[in-house]
């Protein structure tokens, strides 16, 4: 994971890297047209990303973190997404460039959304939570 995703959080910061390796298996997935993979992996974000929405949400609630609305947004509009191209998979899971489609999109939202408003979150978790090691 990179340095400046890292929150000091060991819940967060382990399930930030959690996402990343599935997030780049998603793109393997996608380049080799992996429909297996494809699926797990769907099926592991669709199950992990509440999770991880709920744990960064109760820090940010707990250390007042300013972006909290932007933050959430973000994340509502991921797991709508997510589960708009989920059932999009579904329904014609066998088409290479839906599947190429949606390893693009998951790249596109890492880079916009993990890379930047995550790290924005880690660099104030970071000032604010310490060397902070459970849930408050």
């Amino acid at each position: 994971m990179s340095p400046d995703l890292a929150t000091g959080i060991p819940e967060i910061d382990r399930q930030h890297g959690e996402l990343l390796v599935q997030i780049a298996e998603l793109g393997e997935a996608a380049r080799t047209c992996d429909l297996p993979l494809a699926e797990n992996v769907l099926a592991y974000l669709e199950r992990c990303a509440a999770t991880h929405f709920a744990t960064e949400e109760r820090f940010m609630l707990a250390y007042g973190y300013p972006h909290l609305e932007t933050h959430w947004s973000l994340h509502l509009a991921f797991a709508s997404e997510l589960a708009r191209r989920k059932a999009e998979y579904a329904e014609h899971g066998s088409l290479p460039t839906l599947l190429a489609d949606l390893g693009l999109w998951m790249e596109r939202w890492l880079n916009a959304h993990v890379l930047d408003e995550d790290a924005r979150m880690a660099r104030f978790l970071r000032g604010h939570a310490g060397v902070a090691t459970s849930a408050p």
